[in-house]
């Protein structure tokens, strides 16, 4: 086997392995910010989306910074927004969080991609409407908050 395929196969599995960590941690990060929101424990999208990027930031070599989140506070339709109302059986209240990153391989290798977008969503019902009344909130990469 020639030296260079020697070199590159470490990085190979450094690079699958990666993509398998920050996948999980995007799919973990759409669940803690559910969770958050769903319980009351992250009462606003803003804190929810924290939650989120909070969660996808224990991952070694995610730059959480560069992760988008959206959480939506909907009616059982999917289209309604949640009024500042105590969701009953009859009119339930779910939460929507949404994390996308892109991923980035060490090497860029050949005739492969070498990026790879990861977007998850979990949804929840939650207990109670966001108490500032914002239904819809996009975290965007680099921006602290929701616009």
């Amino acid at each position: 086997m020639p030296l260079q395929k020697r070199l590159r196969a470490p990085h190979g599995g450094a690079d699958l392995a990666r993509a398998f960590a920050i996948q999980l941690a995007v799919q973990n990060g759409a669940r803690a910010g559910a969770e958050a929101a769903a319980i009351t424990q992250a009462p606003t999208g803003n804190i929810a989306a924290a939650k989120a990027v909070d969660e996808i930031s224990r991952t070694p070599y995610l730059q959480s910074a560069t992760a988008t989140v959206n959480v939506d506070f909907k009616g059982q339709d999917g289209i309604t927004d949640c009024a500042l109302v105590t969701p009953t059986v009859a009119t339930p209240c779910f939460v929507t969080v949404r994390v996308r990153y892109t991923f980035r391989t060490i090497v860029p290798w050949p005739f492969i991609p070498n990026t790879a977008d990861f977007d998850r969503s979990t949804t929840m019902r939650a207990i109670a409407p966001p108490i500032d009344g914002d239904t819809s909130c996009v975290l965007m990469p680099g921006s602290g908050t929701c616009n």
